[in-house]
């Protein structure tokens, strides 16, 4: 084992009058030689070389703290960002302000936060003997390291804590106290350097780019510390990658393996949600496609010991299911395999809520795709055979059926009941105006998805008369879900204003207000991936050839390759 012994280093080095706070925590002797611990050196560990005051834990849970994301923050990122201590009593009163869960797990995501802010905890510092004068105390320049690090705990523990009260709302449609974010993620976080500073990035990347101003003015500072959060975690993820490769043909146990997998895909999830965070961006669908690379990895392997799924990965498949499903709206060329196979998450805690639309947009989605590519098979065939003058017969049965949009309509109709119970269970300790909010919410959804049905599956017939009925329903409940003040379910109304605006081509007024709405919500909940619906929906308007009901689903498909995919999310 590599050491170094005192007695052997020169008499006449220079050294410090302190051991380096490394030694210290290691709890062994330094050999305080300047400028760095060749203890520290011979390790290949950073010395952070000789306070000449010295930090004292005010507990004794060191071994949490020293997993703290906050190390990898440097001088220059220090120096870039300022957070006031406004920002955590905002967030308080807020996490004061999610609905409260039925749940005995509750505490468990107490302590989720409460180890997060131990990590980053304030340090006490040991007091100067009254015998040192002031006129023999080192100048405040070096005590430099002290200020740096103290400021980077800081900044790590109002992320932190911006993330879990302002960005994991976003990524759910109803927040819950015990919502695996918390219970799951958080814990993981604190013994996952590349998670946590992903988790630290997402965080600087929301506040960069949300704003309460109609026109929002990016934080540059934020930017700057958002990209090198970043570049750190995947510079973290690219090492544990090389070493899940390394392990793959080893005799290691398939649980350790299993644990560094998940701290990947844990971590590839997070860097994907912060790509959706940040405006013009499309790199999450590059960070998507890892995930599923991912994901077949782990099924493969744990398919191959015949173990039970873990419950970490279970709610990471969920996640990434419910990002594919909206991806798709929009996406007509991409591979719809994932939808209807793989990502099939089994635990029965992720169930409920309004996960049971989301379900159904999957298969709304995937049947409209089966039915195009029937259709266009039996079109070629047709021309090919009558190219070639064939004497073969057109039969109609090689076509698929008419939906049965009765069928549809009942799995709706459940679907809406089911999310109506769930919710209303959820905020039932809440006011009456977040119990109005929630309610509004459940309906506006379920006329959303009735409407994208019958727009992408019924006859022209069938859809005009749905899309009659439906609209002015729709219309109202998003009057009541925009007029005023944003909520902690406004982020929830994007899907049900893409549908409305795809139905607005005839109606300049009604055009406006979904862009001004669509803008208002991005700004305001920093969701800005949406920003491509935007983009799409106004192309649709200008685009008169396609001005009919169920119009957009033609012209989606037929422009996709010269505008890309949109993605409401």
């Amino acid at each position: 084992m590599l050491n170094v012994r005192i007695a052997s280093l020169p008499a006449d080095r220079q050294t410090a009058a302190r051991d380096c706070r490394r030694c210290i925590k290691r709890r062994i002797k330094c050999d305080r030689t300047l400028p760095r611990c060749r203890k520290c050196t011979i390790r290949e560990y950073q010395c952070p070389g000789y306070d000449a005051v010295q930090l004292k834990w005010g507990s004794g849970d060191k071994r949490v703290r020293k997993s703290s994301v906050a190390e990898p923050l440097s001088e220059e990122l220090n120096s870039t960002l300022e957070v006031s201590n406004s920002v955590q009593n905002d967030d308080a009163s807020r996490l004061r302000a999610i609905p409260p869960s039925s749940s005995s797990s509750t505490p468990s995501s107490s302590s989720s936060l409460s180890g997060w802010e131990t990590i980053s905890s304030e340090v006490e510092v040991r007091q100067m003997q009254s015998s040192i004068s002031t006129a023999t105390r080192p100048p405040p320049i070096n005590d430099r390291s002290l200020v740096d690090r103290f400021t980077s705990q800081s900044i790590s523990r109002n992320l932190f804590t911006h993330f879990n009260i302002n960005v994991c709302p976003r990524l759910t449609w109803v927040d819950q106290l015990d919502h695996p974010w918390r219970k799951v993620i958080a814990p993981l976080a604190q013994r996952s350097k590349s998670l946590g500073l992903s988790i630290l990035s997402v965080a600087a990347a929301h506040l960069s780019f949300t704003s309460t101003n109609s026109v929002p003015t990016p934080d540059l500072n934020r930017i700057a510390i958002s990209n090198r959060l970043r570049d750190q975690s995947l510079h973290q993820l690219n090492q544990k990658i090389n070493l899940e490769l390394i392990q793959e043909h080893s005799m290691i146990d398939s649980s350790i393996l299993d644990s560094t997998l998940i701290e990947i895909l844990a971590t590839t999830l997070v860097l994907c949600y912060g790509e959706m965070l940040i405006p013009n961006s499309t790199d999450w669908n590059l960070h998507l496609h890892a995930c599923r690379v991912l994901i077949e990895r782990y099924l493969w392997r744990n398919n191959q010991s015949d173990s039970q799924r873990n419950p970490v990965v279970d709610f990471i498949i969920r996640e990434v299911a419910d990002i594919e499903v909206y991806r798709s709206i929009g996406a007509f060329s991409a591979d719809q395999t994932y939808l209807a196979e793989v990502l099939r998450p089994q635990s029965i805690m992720l169930e409920g809520s309004l996960h049971t639309f989301t379900d159904l947009f999957r298969e709304i989605t995937v049947e409209e795709r089966r039915r195009h590519a029937a259709f266009s098979n039996f079109q070629q065939e047709q021309q090919a055979l009558t190219l070639s003058r064939s004497l073969a017969t057109f039969s109609s049965s090689d076509l698929p059926s008419p939906p049965d949009m009765a069928s549809w309509r009942a799995k709706i109709e459940l679907a809406y009941a089911r999310a109506s119970t769930d919710t209303a269970r959820i905020v039932t300790a809440q006011g009456a105006t977040t119990q109005k909010w929630m309610a509004a919410i459940v309906r506006a959804v379920y006329h959303a998805t009735l409407i994208y049905a019958y727009q992408t599956l019924a006859s022209s017939a069938e859809v005009a008369a749905e899309v009659d009925a439906s609209m002015p329903s729709l219309w109202a409940e998003l009057e009541l879900l925009t007029t005023g003040p944003t909520h902690s379910f406004s982020h929830d109304i994007f899907v049900p204003l893409f549908i409305a605006g795809t139905e607005s081509w005839g109606d300049e007024a009604r055009q406006e207000l979904v862009e001004s709405r669509f803008q208002e919500l991005m700004t305001k909940m920093g969701i800005w991936c949406n920003f491509t619906v935007l983009k799409f929906l106004k192309g649709f308007w200008v685009t008169k050839e396609y001005h009919r009901v169920g119009g957009w689903v033609p012209y989606a498909r037929i422009t996709e390759a010269e505008n890309g995919p949109f993605f409401v999310f």
